[in-house]
């Protein structure tokens, strides 16, 4: 069966992220995924307001490097990415943990480190069980949205979802997300909220072709 994400490389096809990129590299996908998420209620709540731009970026830049290099990396340069991990790869090893740790303390600020990784933790805790591909972050930059570029960042994984008959799973804590995610076959599978103090968040699994 064929895919509808299925697509010839173009000029305008994603580029993969290498897990050996240069710096400048690195850095041009934060920059681009700080620039998305600047409103996201979800990084509103777990960031400490003081510095939230700078803290924001550290955040990005350990989801990166942490949790989606040794995944997969979509990107627009300048425009956006989609952050993936693959069947299996979604949850952190004790190792990889400990390593997170630091970056996640100076996100939220040690006052509300617990409280904030309670919360992670109850996310992860409504985490599918059956084997997919797991959207850890989607973003635009403000100044590109509307223009297609959603589909051309999630059509790669979404036709490997397709040819291997894997489902895909996501979050998001926009409601006004979610005709978008839609549009490419995710149906919302709970509501929730992230903590007491956090923002709801939306659970979407997209199934694949029968």
């Amino acid at each position: 069966m064929t895919s509808p994400y299925s697509s010839s490389p173009t000029d305008c096809s994603p580029h993969l992220l290498d897990p050996q990129c240069s710096r400048a590299a690195f850095d041009a996908v934060v920059d681009v995924l700080a620039r998305a998420f600047d409103h996201d209620p979800f990084w509103r709540w777990l960031c400490r307001p003081e510095d939230f731009d700078v803290r924001l970026r550290r955040g990005m830049a350990a989801q990166l490097r942490h949790l989606a290099l040794p995944g997969r990396v979509d990107h627009l340069p300048g425009v956006g990415a989609a952050l993936w991990s693959p069947p299996g790869q979604w949850r952190l090893g004790l190792w990889q943990q400990l390593r997170f740790l630091p970056d996640f303390a100076a996100i939220t600020g040690l006052s509300r480190l617990p409280g904030r990784l309670a919360g992670i933790q109850h996310i992860q805790q409504l985490h599918p069980k059956r084997p997919h591909w797991y959207l850890q972050v989607l973003g635009v930059a403000p100044d590109q949205q509307g223009r297609g570029h959603a589909r051309r960042l999630l059509a790669p994984v979404l036709a490997l979802c397709d040819r291997d008959g894997h489902g895909a799973f996501l979050e998001t804590c926009e409601q006004t997300n979610l005709p978008l995610y839609r549009r490419f076959g995710f149906e919302v599978i709970r509501e929730d909220r992230v903590a007491a103090d956090g923002p709801p968040i939306w659970l979407m699994w997209r199934s694949p072709p029968l």
